[in-house]
């Protein structure tokens, strides 16, 4: 693979902070501030609460309602890839996924953060890290999406992974891959100025059905979120500043 030399660094930062009643998930990068709060009894989550800091679309926020359909979910020890009974396209991708995780966390009390870094994050050829409380989990080379590595993940395609993963992974390996694979996909987009863009319904054609705001339904009234897209993020510790312990 290429030697990498790019400016284009992008960072997501997840921390995940439970006791033996509640678990609180803050997730922050350059387009997106979320902090979720569960209540759990140890068995299944209790309630749910979401506060949207910084979206890129003024509809993002309302998607909060639909998390609701995960009160009554067990807790888990290892990562359920979907679940039948939550359609993830009505939900917003990064809370649904930050839910996903927290179902297994929530059974452990704790303080735990993920970071995630991919440089070239807009070009061909990437480098993508995830560290899990400063232990490096994941050191990929990208091509587009196909992986080069010199782990299990060698080869691997994050656009059909996940079966494969499903039945390979170890509980731990299959919570990274999840975590990092969103991160790379949203990397993507660095380097673009989305206040460009009027409205969730003008970039349909490569969006339409994803998620909760690029339903047909509602796209158009999704309005950019002028100015919402950081451009002073140079590491991980320019992120989530009002939640992360020192």
């Amino acid at each position: 693979m290429p030697a990498l030399d790019s400016p284009h660094v992008f960072f997501r930062r997840v921390i995940f902070d439970v006791t033996e009643t509640q678990c609180q998930v803050a997730m922050e990068d350059e387009h997106h501030y979320f902090v979720l709060t569960l209540g759990h009894d140890g068995q299944r989550i209790t309630s749910v609460d979401s506060t949207a800091r910084r979206t890129p679309w003024t509809l993002c926020p309302q998607a909060a309602a639909r998390l609701q359909e995960f009160v009554g979910q067990p807790l888990r020890q290892r990562i359920a890839v979907n679940l039948p009974e939550i359609d993830a396209k009505q939900q917003c991708t990064h809370q649904y996924d930050l839910l996903m995780v927290a179902l297994v966390q929530a059974a452990r009390p704790g303080y735990r953060e993920y970071v995630s870094r991919v440089v070239g994050a807009m070009h061909e050829y990437r480098h993508a890290e995830l560290w899990l409380n400063d232990e490096k989990l994941l050191d990929w080379r990208l091509r587009g999406t196909a992986i080069h590595s010199n782990d299990q993940f060698d080869q691997q395609d994050l656009r059909s992974i996940m079966p494969w993963a499903e039945q390979t992974l170890d509980d731990r390996l299959l919570e990274a891959l999840y975590v990092q694979r969103r991160s790379v996909m949203v990397a993507a987009s660095k380097g673009f100025n989305l206040d460009l863009i009027k409205n969730a319904g003008q970039a349909m054609a490569a969006r339409a059905g994803a998620c909760f705001v690029f339903q047909p339904e509602r796209a158009e009234q999704a309005i950019r979120v002028i100015g919402s897209t950081r451009q002073d993020v140079t590491g991980p510790e320019d992120l989530l500043v009002g939640v992360a312990r020192n």
